[in-house]
């Protein structure tokens, strides 16, 4: 198994969204090139960083970095050899120590750091060693995978040093989703819920997922990390209330949540219409499959040239129509219920017709 299928196979087992950033890692991997993820908080750059890593490579060979206002050139050089600068009066570091010396290294909200530890940086990466005085260590890090929330031309515009250093970096990804719909939600709902403990989901997953996506509309988008902190405590407020199923009372405890702040007035009016939504959808869907049943029948009656079978699907197709017209749905499904009645209304003729053509004289 080769590096993009060893990565693509260890983030797709916890992640979804995920195949163009695995994509981009085996690159970088592959090809020695520097790396930049960026994108807004919350969507698990670190953790899928980490798990792509681990997945071909030894936690030893992998450096990690946190960068911020704090940082400082001895924190990014393995830190500062005080018994040289007391002995010697020169500043040496401990590059051994540092990403310097590593496989792999990731900077974790690079564009934090002050401009000065950029600047030491980029000479760095352009150079592949460290050059500090008459000190030279030979950079043996394979590629650098960086990680920020900014937009690489906002950190462009931050000045040369921070501008310097994103050309540093040629491949580079916004991790964010490219939608944050209801079923982009219950996507990331399946694939974490099993990992995760307390009470029963109990068919409530798409109502969940109905309000992060209406959140969404509604203000700012819920980054999947809220969605699954939501996802936890719901779970949680259900094993609290010592029930072993979560219920619609549950969905309540939203309101705790960070980015629900604006739902919280009239939250459970937005449950009750999601939970219609929800259903809604699941009645076409049944009407739906009930359609297809009736096709497959007309085909059957259709290769029999049976008049009686023709006439018994059409008649059933026919009464489907009336039962899809009563049928109970929001205002985003109308059309698919549209859709439903106009097949059935043309499959019902067409059955009609093979009937009557297949008995005359």
């Amino acid at each position: 198994m080769g590096t993009f299928e060893k990565i693509s196979a260890a983030l797709a087992s916890q992640f979804i969204s995920c195949e163009e950033i695995a994509r981009a890692i085996a690159l970088a991997i592959e090809s020695g090139q520097n790396l930049l993820l960026w994108g807004p908080a919350g969507h698990g750059k670190s953790e899928m960083v980490t798990a792509a890593l681990l997945a071909v490579a030894s936690e030893e060979a992998v450096h990690v970095q946190s960068f911020g206002e704090g940082m400082d050139e001895a924190t990014l050089w393995g830190g500062l050899d005080f018994a040289a600068l007391e002995r010697e009066k020169v500043l040496r570091y401990f590059p051994e120590q540092s990403f310097l010396a590593r496989e792999y290294a990731v900077f974790e909200e690079l564009f934090d750091a002050p401009a000065t530890v950029l600047l030491a940086l980029k000479d760095t990466l352009t150079a592949r060693k460290l050059r500090k005085g008459s000190q030279a260590f030979a950079m043996h890090t394979r590629c650098v995978i960086a990680l920020t929330n900014k937009d690489p031309a906002e950190v462009s515009s931050m000045g040369p040093a921070a501008h310097a250093l994103i050309e540093r970096f040629p491949l580079q990804l916004n991790v964010q989703w490219s939608s944050y719909t209801a079923a982009d939600y219950v996507e990331l709902f399946e694939r974490v819920a099993p990992r995760l403990s307390g009470a029963d989901l109990n068919g409530t997953l798409p109502i969940l997922a109905e309000m992060m996506a209406k959140a969404g509309e509604s203000g700012e988008t819920v980054s999947p990390r809220s969605a699954v902190y939501a996802l936890k405590a719901v779970k949680a407020g259900a094993a609290m209330r010592g029930s072993a199923v979560v219920e619609q009372q549950d969905l309540l405890d939203l309101r705790f949540i960070d980015g629900f702040e604006a739902l919280a007035a009239n939250l459970k009016a937005e449950l009750d219409a999601a939970a219609e939504r929800a259903a809604a959808e699941g009645r076409v869907r049944v009407a739906e499959d009930a359609l297809a049943h009736n096709l497959r029948e007309l085909e059957d009656a259709k290769r029999a040239q049976s008049p009686i079978k023709l006439l018994q699907v059409s008649k059933r197709l026919t009464a489907f129509q009336d039962e899809v017209a009563n049928l109970k749905v929001t205002d985003g499904l109308t059309e698919r219920r549209k859709q439903l009645r106009e097949s059935a209304s043309v499959k019902a003729a067409e059955a009609l017709r093979l009937a009557l053509e297949s008995v005359r004289v």
